[in-house]
């Protein structure tokens, strides 16, 4: 077979695999339940409008809600679920078996799960800006929140291929490190999503946010780099699992 028509094959698999877990991922609680979490979203913006400072405000909002919460869980329900649902219904030993490169489920699984999330998680965070009315904030907003929504889908589909419940654990790394130590440990925000993301966000004028991770310029470096990574470690987790 030539080197073209293996590239032809394997972007073929590849798409299979993607439209396989767009599937299982897409349902009705799903959908509803990172909708509603986005609508709250949009209702806090509209109540920073009545803010002294409305800009300040949602930039706030943005960032403590929005990136905070709302795409972090966005991400971990559905990256977590990404190859759990196929561990539930006993389907990855039949994608284990085959002859398919094993990066491709991984890398799907990270796209699939961005695919969700950014549309119905960072449009609303987005939303929350222009609800509030400061405008200059919603472009860095969608920004800040479509490339941390990709990081953590790497992050949370390499915790699903590493971690037996893994949505536990992801829920208490979303509450715990990005939250609470990004607040309150000085310096820890340069190892957490949402330090990088206000970093995006920062960019909005004359807003300041914290927790900040660095210089925007190094976040749009970091934050597709975490996408990366999450989908290596997950690759060289799945090359080396005993499935059954």
């Amino acid at each position: 077979m030539s080197a073209s028509a293996d590239r032809t094959s394997a972007r073929g698999s590849l798409a299979a695999l993607y439209r396989l877990l767009l599937r299982t991922q897409i349902t009705v609680p799903r959908l509803v339940g990172i909708a509603a979490l986005g609508a709250l979203s949009v209702v806090i913006g509209v109540f920073a409008r009545w803010d002294s400072d409305p800009s300040k405000a949602a930039a706030d909002a943005v960032s403590s809600y929005g990136l905070g919460l709302v795409v972090p869980l966005a991400a971990l329900w559905l990256g977590t679920s990404a190859i759990g649902d196929l561990v539930d219904d006993r389907l990855l030993v039949y994608l284990w078996l085959k002859p398919v490169p094993r990066w491709q489920l991984p890398a799907a699984g990270v796209l699939a799960t961005a695919t969700v999330v950014v549309p119905l998680a960072a449009l609303p965070v987005a939303a929350t800006a222009l609800a509030a009315g400061a405008n200059d904030v919603a472009l860095p907003a969608l920004l800040a929140a479509s490339l941390a929504g990709f990081a953590y889908a790497g992050v949370f589909v390499a915790a699903g291929f590493w971690f037996r419940r893994a949505a536990w654990w992801g829920l208490a790394f979303v509450l715990l490190w990005e939250n609470a130590v990004a607040n309150l440990a000085e310096g820890s925000a340069r190892l957490t999503v949402v330090g990088w993301a206000n970093s995006v966000l920062a960019t909005a004028p004359d807003v300041e946010v914290t927790p900040s991770a660095g210089l925007a310029t190094v976040a749009f470096i970091v934050l597709p780099a975490v996408a990366v990574t999450g989908w290596l470690v997950a690759t060289w987790r799945y090359q080396r699992a005993d499935i059954d």
